[in-house]
């Protein structure tokens, strides 16, 4: 699948799933961001877990929020990218 071909199938999703994010799947996706290549490898971002009750104070941070159980926050130094 080429780009352009991805960015056609391309949707925006205002309701999600209320079930658990399972702890491996979670697992993988981090995992996913802690290799992923950033400039000279410096790795200024962090990412922090939002479930379970703390997802009711994402409600103090933002109106977009679709009912979703886990929420990730990246995070970054930008003294350190």
């Amino acid at each position: 699948m080429n780009f352009s071909d991805l960015v056609k199938q391309r949707y925006s999703v205002r309701k999600y799933d209320p079930r658990p994010v399972e702890p491996e799947k979670l697992a993988a996706i981090l995992e996913a961001g802690r290799l992923a290549p950033t400039a000279v490898n410096y790795q200024p971002q962090r990412i922090l877990v939002v479930q379970g009750e703390d997802m009711e104070k994402m409600k103090g941070c933002t109106p977009c929020l679709y009912g979703q159980p886990v929420c990730l926050v990246v995070c970054y130094d930008k003294n350190a990218s």
